[in-house]
């Protein structure tokens, strides 16, 4: 048996519950909570056995949203009955305050797309699709579509997250290695070559210098470092960091190219996402200029819709404007001729994300024998440096 994290909507309480529930599967948790008449929203396994759930983010999270609701539309619910029953649960959270946005435009008569948009909480692409289906009628359709896209996106930041935490945690660790050898070790090796009369190498010198220089001014070095990490955090916190970063990597062009892959694959999936939907290409463009890609996207799609609107080939305005490759522009030529366009802008859109995954793998697999060689060396130089009068002392007494 094993114990699990369950959240149901309950149609006799018509409301939404969190337990925690002890079963030998789960399958056999959904198969039982099936039979009771619930309306499994989230299932997870409780490892730690704890009292009550985990805590869901403050953050407003779209992709729960989409599959929660999805969920419930598909139990048979009305577009209004799911957010009524979402916004019930989420009293006192920021949840709560786009569910009651959300139902009082559509109070006011507006559809939900506009609701979604006027909340500011939903990104474009969704917002397209649910446009799309007000439409076709078929809103499951557009959540579901919209969280294939959604784990496409996570799945390659995910990756360039997890590959990028073994590096800063190294660099960090050496850092912090060093700062203690020079504050603390070397200080104390100081005093021993007070009253050495023989010559000590210049690198020991200016080593010692450079640790007597740190260790006269450690409150000045503590309070510098928890500036620049309270820094640094209020950078990641504002969006300012990854802004940075992406300028960093706009400047280098290997990693410009592979960032390209990146952009892209975001860019050609919510094409086929909203191709599929009914939008026309030009309509699928605008709406990804807001995707907030980069200055060099934004430009290339706006360069792209000005020539599909003087009657330019996709794949040939496509090319001019800097959104492909050769492979791409090739597979948009052969949706053109084919006719299955959608099925062409997700093939485009899964190269995409290959290429800018194994690029993380590989890149992965270089840097960090490297960065860890590169820390050996910096840290092994100082104990080195350190030692070398030892050394000569040595060589003295023989």
């Amino acid at each position: 048996m094993a114990m699990y994290g369950l959240r149901y909507y309950d149609p006799v309480q018509r409301a939404v519950v969190d337990s925690r529930v002890e079963a030998p599967s789960e399958q056999a948790l959904r198969t039982d909570s099936a039979v009771a008449g619930r309306i499994v929203l989230q299932l997870r396994h409780d490892s730690k056995a704890s009292l009550v759930l985990a805590p869901r983010p403050s953050r407003f999270a779209v992709a729960t949203w989409c599959r929660e609701l999805a969920t419930l539309l598909k139990a048979g619910m009305t577009a209004v009955e799911a957010l009524e029953t979402l916004a019930a649960q989420a009293r006192g959270t920021e949840r709560e305050i786009v569910h009651t946005g959300l139902l009082r435009s559509l109070q006011q008569g507006h559809r939900l797309s506009r609701a979604m948009q006027r909340s500011g909480a939903f990104p474009a692409v969704l917002i397209a699709g649910v446009t799309t289906s007000e439409r076709t009628g078929t809103l499951t359709g557009a959540l579901e579509d919209y969280l294939r896209y959604d784990e496409m996106v996570m799945r390659l930041s995910r990756q360039a997250i997890s590959a990028a935490i073994y590096p800063a945690v190294v660099a960090l660790l050496g850092f912090l290695v060093a700062l203690f050898l020079l504050l603390y070790v070397i200080p104390r090796f100081s005093r021993m070559y007070v009253d050495f009369h023989g010559a000590v190498s210049v690198p020991t010198r200016v080593l010692m210098m450079l640790s007597e220089a740190l260790h006269d001014q450690v409150p000045v070095v503590m309070a510098a470092g928890v500036g620049l990490l309270l820094l640094v955090a209020w950078m990641f916190r504002k969006g300012l960091a990854w802004k940075m970063m992406a300028r960093l990597v706009e400047v280098i062009p290997p990693l410009r190219n592979q960032w390209n892959h990146f952009r892209r694959a975001k860019l050609y999936q919510a094409l086929a996402l909203m191709f599929r939907g009914g939008y026309t290409l030009d309509e699928a463009l605008a709406v990804s200029a807001e995707m907030g890609l980069g200055t060099s996207v934004d430009t290339g799609i706006a360069r792209a819709r000005g020539e599909i609107a003087q009657g330019r080939a996709v794949a040939s305005a496509f090319g001019e404007a800097g959104l492909t490759d050769e492979v791409t522009r090739r597979l948009l030529g052969v949706g053109e001729r084919s006719g299955s366009f959608d099925t062409v802008l997700q093939a485009i859109a899964d190269r995409c994300a290959g290429e800018f995954a194994t690029f993380v793998e590989r890149a992965m697999r270089v840097v960090e024998p490297l960065l860890l060689l590169l820390v050996a060396l910096v840290v092994g130089g100082i104990v080195v440096t350190m030692y070398m009068p030892i050394f000569d002392i040595a060589n003295g007494v023989r």
